[in-house]
């Protein structure tokens, strides 16, 4: 069917970017022959997928579960990078958390490429249309027709024991509540309200969101390079599939995500020259950015034991109420807090890293940051079992400077791609996990209700001492080495500016586009998926008017 039929559009990848920009052309463009190729099988209607409790598929089998190369700023670790393998991608493994990101990032990615089509203002329009919010009085920040639920604790009625305890505390240490308590409305420093892209508790994929009713979709496929005319110009004709069979488009869209997408190119004779001729590809188009400008979000747990479990503050402990129906709709997380650090630290770090003083147009400064993002869970997490004994707290590097690669290991499509995020290179990155860890300490064993009345003390998983208020540099540079990990949120491989253009061209080739997490030039300040997704519901706008 494939190889007999010339298509409009053939998109690479079926994760949440392919599928969303498919949907929408099709509804764009109804004439248009459309099909998806993804690696994965189609699980759009697994109820399996869709029910709470499913994160244990992080690691099974529909994860491509790749691993980073040794990581030189952890003590030569290789850290598990789970991405999605089925139709959804991400969407399918990820744990529905919707953060949107500030207005910061999104007018910096404007900045950067002189285009303010990607401008906060300019990707509202899109944010909202991939919601239908819980709350009807915000209608400037938020959409209530769009494809997506959204959800917070509250809305479903999930009142945790721990959580006026919790907010009391931050707001001890000076972190404010947000107005409306909403982290999704342009500005995230200060504390917010968990969302989640749930249903009454269920997950919602990126197909079911965004019907491919009239898409043509080829599971279990993958494809190995772009099939490249170089004669009279160079453009994108159609994709080779890993069989050699060849299937012929006017339009070839990548959306096989920040890992796959640069190896693609590489795989068809796109990126630094060097490699290619490495690996006995022939050079169509020279581009030394593609794979550069690598990054992903560090993530580390810590684990605090409860003073008196029998309270029944955490989950796992005799409290009924976590038996209740409500409690099985979400994660157990009642606000997520973005943080700043001292300004005078931040420039000493900026120093160090770039050899002389940022003057106050150096983009860390120019703008307000939330460079770490803390949330309290109400369970422990591994190796801890999950008792009631523990509370625990996820910390994440949200605008991490450290920049890695993605490269090929082999011509085979089969062979993993070769990731290395290059985590915690700069002192910019150590010295945010430091001050932040400070602060948790502070939070969780100082002169706070968690502190006093609450945790007993860090219970560490890596042997190390517990943490305690004081500690010193060294101590927390070595708390990061060796629990940090990835969040899974890599970004930037084949970024816009230097990959691709602001209509998401790929420079060099005609008929050639990406959409997907690659193309952000900046790291988002927050976990990705809702980015992607107001990134493809743009990009299908941008495509579908290109006549």
């Amino acid at each position: 069917m494939a190889t007999s039929t010339a298509w409009d559009y053939v998109i690479v990848g079926g994760g949440i970017a392919g599928c969303v920009v498919a949907s929408r052309l099709s509804e764009y463009k109804p004439s248009s022959r459309i099909l998806v190729i993804e690696a994965g099988a189609d699980v759009s209607h697994d109820e399996e997928i869709l029910k709470f409790q499913s994160l244990n598929f992080i690691g099974g089998k529909f994860d491509w579960a790749y691993k980073t190369v040794p990581q030189k700023h952890y003590g030569g670790r290789e850290i598990d990078i789970p991405a999605g393998r089925a139709l959804g991608g991400g969407s399918v493994i990820n744990g529905c958390g919707w953060i949107r990101g500030a207005r910061a990032d999104f007018d910096s990615w404007a900045e950067i490429v002189d285009d303010h089509r990607w401008s906060y203002e300019g990707q509202l329009p899109y944010f909202k249309k991939t919601e239908k919010w819980y709350k009807s009085d915000n209608r400037d920040d938020h959409g209530h027709i769009g494809a997506m639920h959204i959800e917070s604790p509250k809305s479903t009625g999930r009142i945790y024991p721990l959580a006026d305890i919790t907010q009391k505390s931050w707001s001890d240490i000076g972190v404010q509540e947000l107005p409306g308590c909403d982290m999704n409305a342009g500005e995230n420093i200060g504390l917010g309200e968990l969302n989640e892209n749930r249903h009454k508790g269920a997950r919602q994929t990126a197909p079911l969101a965004y019907p491919l009713k009239n898409v043509n979709v080829l599971p279990h496929t993958l494809v190995e390079s772009i099939i490249i005319e170089k004669s009279p110009e160079v453009k994108a004709t159609g994709v080779r599939l890993d069989d050699g069979a060849e299937i012929f488009a006017k339009e070839v869209i990548i959306s096989a995500g920040a890992y796959r997408t640069p190896q693609v190119l590489m795989l068809s004779g796109i990126g630094p020259k060097e490699t290619l001729q490495k690996h006995g590809i022939e050079t169509k188009v020279d581009n030394p950015e593609v794979g550069k400008n690598f990054n992903d979000h560090v993530m580390v747990h810590f684990n605090w034991q409860l003073k008196d479990p029998s309270k029944g503050y955490a989950v796992g402990s005799a409290n009924s109420l976590f038996a209740k129906p409500e409690f099985a709709t979400g994660m157990p997380i009642s606000f997520i807090i973005n943080r700043e650090v001292p300004k005078d630290g931040l420039i000493a770090a900026i120093t160090k890293d770039e050899g002389k003083a940022p003057g106050p147009d150096h983009y860390l400064l120019k703008r307000r940051w939330g460079l770490m993002e803390n949330i309290i869970l109400y369970l422990s997490m591994p190796p801890h079992p999950v008792d009631g004994t523990h509370i625990s707290n996820a910390m994440m590097g949200a605008k991490p400077t450290s920049r890695g690669t993605v490269s090929i290991a082999s011509k085979n499509p089969a062979d993993a791609p070769v990731l290395d995020p290059n985590y915690c290179a700069t002192e910019v990155d150590r010295y945010v996990w430091r001050e932040s860890i400070r602060e948790t300490a502070a939070l969780m064993m100082g002169d706070t209700p968690l502190g006093r009345e609450v945790v007993a003390g860090e219970t560490p998983s890596d042997g190390s001492e517990p943490l305690k208020i004081g500690s010193s540099d060294e101590y927390l540079d070595s708390r990061v080495r060796s629990l940090g990990r990835s969040t899974y949120h890599g970004s930037s491989s084949c970024s816009m500016g230097t990959v691709v253009d602001t209509d998401l061209r790929v420079k060099g080739v005609k008929n050639l586009r990406i959409v997907d997490a690659s193309v952000f030039p900046i790291s988002i300040g927050a976990h990705i998926q809702a980015a992607v997704y107001a990134l493809a519901e743009q990009a299908a706008v941008i495509i579908s008017q290109d006549q």
